[in-house]
């Protein structure tokens, strides 16, 4: 809980920041002044809580490094964007939806490679670290991980929908906890199957640049002609189907039925002088 609060002021204080500088209205400028607050206060305060709080090593988390970490993002991405592409063409092809794209492909790709910068800091890394990170991390020590991934969604859920309703109001409470409480649901058992919150950091990134690419006004030339349906044959698509895509890309069974006593041999020794 301490976590949760303490990510909560992070989030509102860069937030309103922000808003003092720049507006109400989120432009480029904005954004990355959002990206760079929050990536700079939570990470560094994450993995001082892990190191010296708890006297763990900060692989506990579950950040491998290399080839691991590259093919855990990218196995994550692809949880989230194999079933939303399925559900996005058979919408376009069932005459439900309309994407009429008037950017450039030099102006796509631009703008795909910004997000992916600005959300990887922004959102995808900062929150995967705290709550599929430290705090799934530590609720596995003293409950099996089926329940750590629920608790850790409903955290996030209050986290997010509490942003949400300080900046926005209370006419978001209902819809934003069901969304975030839903993806935080998925991206916990998508890390729990891989075994590593890169793989819940691929999943969250793709969700977020695909969302702010076509729903978001300030990238790229895109119109959607119902906004409502592109979620459903996405998002919701894709939160029901990534967990199986999640089973047939890492083939070792996953533990959901036994805290993780092995975490505690992680805590560095102390030296004596």
């Amino acid at each position: 809980m301490v976590a949760t609060v303490g990510t909560l002021l992070i989030w509102l204080g860069v937030t309103q920041l922000s808003t003092a500088l720049w507006g109400p209205e989120m432009s480029l400028p904005k954004h990355v002044t959002n990206a760079v607050g929050t990536f700079a206060l939570a990470v560094p305060l994450v993995l001082a809580m892990c190191r010296y709080l708890d006297r763990r090593a900060i692989s506990s988390l579950g950040l491998t490094g290399g080839k691991q970490a590259f093919r855990d993002v990218l196995y994550g991405a692809l949880t989230w964007l194999i079933p939303a592409a399925i559900g996005m063409t058979a919408g376009l092809s069932f005459g439900w939806l309309e994407v009429r794209i008037e950017s450039s492909v030099a102006e796509i790709v631009g703008a795909v490679l910004l997000l992916v910068v600005l959300v990887f800091t922004y959102e995808a890394f900062s929150e995967e670290l705290i709550f599929r990170g430290y705090i799934y991390r530590n609720l596995t020590t003293v409950a099996t991980p089926w329940i750590a991934v629920v608790v850790q969604a409903l955290l996030f859920s209050t986290f997010g929908t509490a942003l949400w309703v300080i900046n926005n109001g209370w006419g978001v409470l209902f819809e934003r906890s069901i969304l975030f409480f839903g993806m935080a649901i998925v991206a916990g058992c998508v890390r729990l199957i891989a075994g590593s919150i890169w793989a819940s950091i691929g999943f969250h990134l793709a969700f977020q640049v695909i969302m702010q690419l076509f729903l978001g006004s300030h990238y790229a030339n895109i119109h959607v002609s119902n906004e409502s349906i592109f979620i459903l044959t996405t998002a919701v698509v894709a939160f029901c189907a990534a967990t199986t895509i999640a089973g047939m890309l890492w083939r070792e069974a996953p533990n959901w039925t036994k805290p993780d006593s092995a975490l505690a041999e992680t805590r560095p020794r102390r030296t004596t002088s």
